[in-house]
């Protein structure tokens, strides 16, 4: 009897602590993001001189490199696993000069605002405790956060785009300015977060864009074998809002509170 009371009681000091301490991450499983970028498109315009460019890696440049905007929500469903919706508004940019068909002379510039839902898994998640080193904050207390995140995502979502092509695209048989000016878009990619406290991180993604046009530029042609795509790039700010016992998120906490 006395030694199955003391198992009861080890098991006590053991489980109830670990689980009240595996539910931490549910008091702030939603964040907001913002942040900026880059996009970088490969389609049928510019391009390396040869085919073997790895899925558009090898046209990536500094000088076709245009900017965007973000914004985004993620609400976790795991400590390890989470969706996110994303708002991107950016710019791509390309031309011929020094690539395959540098002779026709195009260039063209697109704008593109791009929402998309994106579900995200985490191969190192900030939220697994280090049981054995632990680490303290500047209180002493006990940082039950890993400082780096690193995920991997996938989703669907749209792109929007309106292309302005030079006189020699515009002026060319297969520019198609009535084509359908959206598409579908699939991202996949990885990213990282490095936890600052429990209100902030900072993180970034880096990922390809799979479509379904061919007229991100506003041109294709018959020797076309695949739709366009595009590589993003960003750096956000990412703060983690409180969440009520009843799941919802808290968007002005009392000053009271210990958030």
């Amino acid at each position: 009897m006395a030694r199955r009371l003391l198992l009861y009681i080890i098991l006590l000091v053991f489980c109830i602590p670990q689980n009240s301490e595996a539910q931490k991450w549910k008091l702030r499983r939603y964040e907001g993001l913002f942040g900026v970028g880059f996009c970088n498109y490969f389609g049928d315009i510019g391009g390396a001189a040869t085919s073997e460019n790895w899925l558009g890696i090898k046209d990536l440049s500094i000088k076709h490199t245009r900017p965007s905007f973000y914004l985004g929500a993620r609400y976790k469903i795991r400590p390890n696993i989470a969706v996110k919706m994303n708002m991107m508004y950016g710019f791509l940019a390309g031309d011929d000069v020094g690539g395959k068909n540098s002779d026709r002379g195009f260039t063209f510039s697109t704008s593109m605002f791009e929402p998309s839902f994106q579900a995200e898994y985490s191969l190192i998640s900030e939220e697994q405790r280090r049981r054995t080193t632990a680490m303290f904050n500047k209180r002493g207390m006990m940082n039950n956060y890993s400082q780096i995140n690193v995920y991997l995502y996938a989703g669907i979502g749209g792109v929007f785009f309106n292309h302005k092509p030079n006189a020699a695209l515009e002026n060319h048989t297969n520019y198609d300015p009535n084509h359908s000016r959206f598409g579908l878009v699939f991202p996949a990619g990885i990213g990282v977060k490095y936890v600052i406290n429990e209100r902030w991180s900072i993180g970034g993604e880096f990922g390809i864009r799979f479509t379904t046009t061919d007229y991100l530029d506003g041109y294709t042609s018959s020797f076309s074998k695949s739709n366009d795509l595009y590589y993003f790039g960003q750096i956000h700010g990412i703060y983690r809002i409180k969440t009520s016992r009843e799941g919802y998120p808290i968007f002005f906490p009392s000053r009271r509170g210990p958030f």
